[in-house]
């Protein structure tokens, strides 16, 4: 059969003779070949713009049919998103030491920091992506979220000369009592991560209803624990921009959380219906 290709502006591109029983992988490596766009970079919809999006599936299981056009739009240059991971989390990794050791040269004030230094629980985990990578345009957004609004705001404050923690030297028991807390919570987001991993074979971008570690009362478990260890660390480390970092940490994952699980329901017909967002039992 043969497919039209267009540009978003209506601007011709090609004409594909192609079989039915093409992929649409297969179809945009064949685009590929000839137009040196990677497959991560194109997207494709059937008529128009807003028309059904080519994600996976062959052409004819999609609805292509012969003399059908397809949109093509250029997504522009991508990273994988373990990479953006990875450089997220590096900002307070860096970051951090560097207001501890670096004092002097910063701050105003010669007076050592007297205070114990709040260990970083932050983990990368291995993760499965329904999309490989992201356009590169968006790193300083994604970013700045971990290296401005946490490692810059929450480390020249907590590493500041005149910066005061609580003092719990009369409750040590305290103390371990946290630090046990933040492993279990550590332990149940890492366990929800191989959870919705194991749900997506390796190289698919299959998915399934989770289940156990929370996942029976919220769709988004992980995404729970993550906000409960940031209000521990918050706490912890009382202060302004903490709390400040704590919030929006909160607010961005409950909107994820809020279209993950609107997804789930529109993919699953018999999704559980008392399950909710991220908090059990009110979002």
């Amino acid at each position: 059969m043969k497919v039209i290709l267009r540009k978003r502006n209506g601007k011709f591109i090609d004409c594909f003779d192609i079989s039915p029983s093409t992929t649409v992988d297969q179809f945009k490596e064949l685009f590929y070949i000839k137009y040196h766009y990677y497959p991560e970079r194109q997207k494709w919809n059937l008529d128009n713009a807003t028309g059904k999006t080519l994600v996976s599936g062959t052409l004819s299981e999609v609805g292509i049919k012969d003399g059908d056009i397809l949109i093509f739009k250029d997504l522009g240059v991508q990273i994988s998103w373990r990479l953006v991971y990875v450089i997220e989390y590096l900002g307070p990794i860096l970051i951090f030491p560097f207001f501890y050791f670096c004092d002097k040269y910063i701050y105003s004030h010669s007076a050592k920091n007297k205070h114990i230094i709040q260990i970083e629980f932050e983990s990368l985990f291995v993760h499965r992506f329904s999309n490989a990578t992201m356009p590169i345009v968006r790193v300083p957004i994604n970013c700045g979220h971990y290296w401005i609004l946490c490692g810059v705001n929450i480390g020249y404050y907590l590493f500041h000369p005149k910066y005061k923690p609580y003092n719990l030297g009369s409750k040590p028991h305290l103390v371990y009592y946290i630090f046990f807390v933040l492993l279990v919570l550590e332990f149940l987001n890492l366990k929800c991560h191989l959870i919705l991993k194991n749900l997506r074979p390796r190289g698919t971008k299959t998915r399934g209803i989770p289940y156990g570690y929370g996942f029976n009362y919220i769709s988004c478990a992980n995404y729970f624990y993550e906000s409960l260890i940031w209000i521990i660390f918050s706490l912890i480390t009382n202060t302004l921009t903490g709390y400040i970092f704590c919030c929006v940490a909160i607010t961005q994952m409950a909107i994820w959380a809020l279209k993950k699980h609107n997804s789930y329901k529109k993919e699953f017909p018999h999704y559980p219906k008392n399950r909710k967002a991220i908090f059990p039992f009110v979002l």
